[in-house]
């Protein structure tokens, strides 16, 4: 029986590298990398890229899949009432676009490097309502570990990186430790903010030798 195909969210930061080579163990991974920019800078997307050139020694993927998020952050943030719901929407429209990948690809799950409480989005209430009603089960092969454990197995396998990709210029300054799911389900069925995920299938990077032209991607987005 052959290995099952998962998508596995990567951003270039320490745990979600770990949780898809670990992943990759067991399953076909198909890394996919939601591109910030402009709400992250030009540098950050390069390093996250060579994560990934670098992960795939170890998870032996064949494809990157690169989706550009900044539009669907500008509709998201046009919600100044609910800001403390921005990160939420954000992580459960990046789970909406993997359900559709997955769909697509022939994945039969989705994969995460979540832990519990390192970040708002990861309270065990978040976890919950970020994950409902999405139809592929959501691996997270880390959950109960806390970063220190997380950064010695990326070191057992050869995947650290003294720079990681990570920060994200659109996080408010208070987010949501305890949403509830109607709210977020109402925010992100918003009209614009599922015309502009739409609108980025039609702008998805697909990664195969690392020496496309990157910088020249990132023009087409700013």
């Amino acid at each position: 029986m052959g290995k099952e195909n998962v998508v596995c969210l990567v951003s270039g930061g320490i745990d979600s590298p770990v949780a898809c080579a670990l992943t990759a163990r067991k399953f076909n991974v198909l890394p996919l990398h939601f591109c910030l920019y402009p709400y992250t800078c030009e540098e950050t997307f390069l390093v996250a890229m060579k994560v990934l050139k670098d992960l795939r020694k170890k998870a032996r993927f064949k494809k990157v899949i690169v989706y550009p998020w900044a539009k669907v952050l500008d509709a998201i943030l046009k919600n100044r009432e609910k800001r403390s719901y921005a990160c939420l929407a954000c992580r459960k429209n990046m789970f909406k676009v993997a359900e559709a990948i997955c769909e697509l690809e022939g994945a039969a799950g989705i994969v995460t490097g979540e832990s519990l409480g390192q970040k708002a989005t990861q309270t065990l209430t978040n976890l919950g309502v970020t994950s409902r009603g999405i139809k592929f089960p959501i691996l997270r092969p880390l959950l109960g570990l806390d970063k220190e454990e997380i950064g010695k197995i990326s070191k057992e396998l050869g995947i650290w990186h003294e720079v990681h990709a990570g920060c994200c210029f659109a996080t408010p300054k208070y987010p949501r430790t305890r949403a509830e799911s109607e709210v977020l389900d109402r925010l992100i069925a918003d009209p614009e903010i599922q015309r502009a995920i739409q609108k980025g299938f039609h702008e998805i990077l697909k990664v195969r030798t690392f020496e496309e032209d990157f910088k020249g991607y990132l023009e087409t987005l700013a």
